[in-house]
């Protein structure tokens, strides 16, 4: 039932359709919160609510719903932190959350080793990027641009050798970018613009032989661009 201009709330008698494998209401006009009884339907396995007016927080009760494979819940008003039991959901390989109100990530949230794709840009995201960031040896998709993520970025992220795309533009890092980053042997598009970035531009990004979209612009680098191959 997506874009179909449903409004109104997300009804709890939902939750009675107890061998549901996906709900998607993407691209409606829900309001008011996600209702906590969702996590009843133990068979989920997609749930898209993206590009709606929900608001509150992420119930923790989503983290029973441990055959979730996609979540999709980007484009709302949700606040908060993503709740520490999301490391619960072993079988999440998407992850949505952008454009909401978000203010934190928990530690346990790294340890959600198989996942593929995140995304949690334009939220109100804060703190260092810790190097557990690491432990996402699969990853394909980062997307943490649009927030105030502070610090210096954690050599680690050289690690992800299946990383494609990685977007950490419009943050306050700072400090050199890692030498690391020419491990990242997958790379297509690099985006670290518009932050506080500084030193050279490691000449370890020559080695990104799949490197297509190269963004630095908004720093304070010096020194000559690579050349990438």
């Amino acid at each position: 039932m997506s874009n179909c201009n449903v409004s109104g709330g997300i009804p709890e008698e939902i939750t009675n359709l107890t061998n549901l494998t996906t709900i998607f209401f993407g691209g409606n006009k829900l309001n008011g919160s996600i209702p906590i009884t969702l996590g009843k339907l133990q068979k989920l396995q997609g749930l898209g609510l993206e590009d709606n007016k929900l608001e509150g927080s992420i119930p923790d009760n989503i983290c029973r719903l441990t055959e979730l494979y996609e979540l999709e819940l980007g484009g709302n008003k949700l606040s908060g932190s993503i709740p520490a039991c999301f490391n619960n959901l072993a079988s999440l390989r998407i992850l949505s959350l952008g454009s909401n109100e978000l203010t934190s990530i928990p530690l346990t949230f790294w340890n959600l080793k198989d996942i593929l794709q995140l995304n949690c840009s334009s939220n109100f995201l804060t703190g260092p990027l810790p190097s557990e960031i690491g432990n996402l040896k699969v990853l394909v998709i980062i997307d943490f641009s649009m927030n105030n993520f502070s610090g210096v970025i954690p050599t680690e992220i050289g690690g992800l050798k299946n990383l494609e795309y990685l977007f950490l533009g419009y943050n306050r890092l700072q400090g050199s970018i890692p030498n690391s980053f020419g491990d990242l042997i997958s790379l297509k598009s690099l985006n670290l613009s518009n932050n506080n970035l500084s030193g050279a531009i490691p000449a370890s990004l020559e080695k990104l032989s799949y490197l297509e979209d190269l963004n630095l612009s908004f720093n304070k680098l010096e020194g000559e661009i690579p050349t990438c191959h």
